[in-house]
């Protein structure tokens, strides 16, 4: 509780500087709950034009900013990079995860707060970062586990990145969050509220503690330790009135 109060107290404090000041400012990387805080405070920080930026369409954490060119007249330039992390030698690359490539980078005194999201892609991976954790990372990250690896910054835009989605479709009781989540991970639906009940299910970025919550097309759900699933469509209900549901998985 001290922690979220020490949030929302810092979210003010910036906002407010933003205002008196006429200079953006900005948060470290927020996770899930923290945005969701944020977006809970929006009434409260409504004196101040703000937004989350995570560097591309579907990220999980993000710098709540505050300012725009309207409020101030000049486009303020975030410090945000994305770095490429690729092997030295493709040939003998390891395959490596998420957690390869966040414990070497943390293993460089970084901290966890400083890094947005980290997306694998084959061998290589984007790290979004403040530009300054972005030159550490180019001159001092040589290896993850056994593999010798480079870095550079690099522009999102240019990246070739493009997100991997598992195309999954069945039925559930109905459009509820509890019955989808249960398709999307295979789990019961007392699994399911439990997840929900412990405050790790986030739609479209806010947390959510009901299960009967109704989810739509285009509904982006992140579930702590499960994973992140597109809504995609739905279909027609069968006799018995389950709906049938295609999600699109994250991979």
């Amino acid at each position: 509780m001290k922690e979220e109060e020490l949030l929302r107290k810092r979210l003010v404090e910036l906002a407010d500087k933003a205002f008196t000041q006429n200079i953006y400012t900005y948060t470290h990387f927020l996770n899930e709950y923290e945005q969701s805080i944020y977006r809970e405070m929006q009434r409260e920080l409504s004196f101040v034009d703000s937004y989350l930026e995570g560097g591309h369409e579907y990220f999980t954490r993000a710098v709540a900013v505050f300012g725009s060119e309207d409020m101030f007249g000049y486009q303020g330039e975030i410090p945000l990079a994305c770095a490429r992390i690729s092997p030295v030698f493709d040939k003998y690359a390891e395959n490596l995860s998420h957690r390869d490539y966040l414990g070497a980078m943390m293993h460089l005194g970084i901290e966890r707060h400083q890094l947005g999201d980290i997306l694998v892609d084959g061998k290589d991976a984007f790290v979004f970062c403040f530009s300054h954790i972005g030159e550490v990372l180019e001159k001092e990250l040589i290896k993850v586990r056994h593999t010798r690896v480079r870095t550079e910054i690099t522009r999102w835009e240019e990246s070739g990145f493009r997100q991997k989605f598992l195309i999954k479709e069945g039925f559930a009781a109905s459009m509820r969050l509890d019955a989808i989540v249960s398709l999307a991970f295979g789990l019961s639906r007392k699994a399911s509220g439990q997840l929900l009940g412990r405050q790790k299910v986030f739609v479209n970025g806010k947390l959510c503690l009901g299960g009967d919550s109704r989810l739509g097309t285009g509904d982006v759900v992140s579930v702590r330790g499960q994973g992140k699933f597109l809504v995609e469509g739905t279909g027609k209900q069968s006799r018995k009135g389950r709906q049938f549901i295609v999600l699109k998985i994250f991979q």
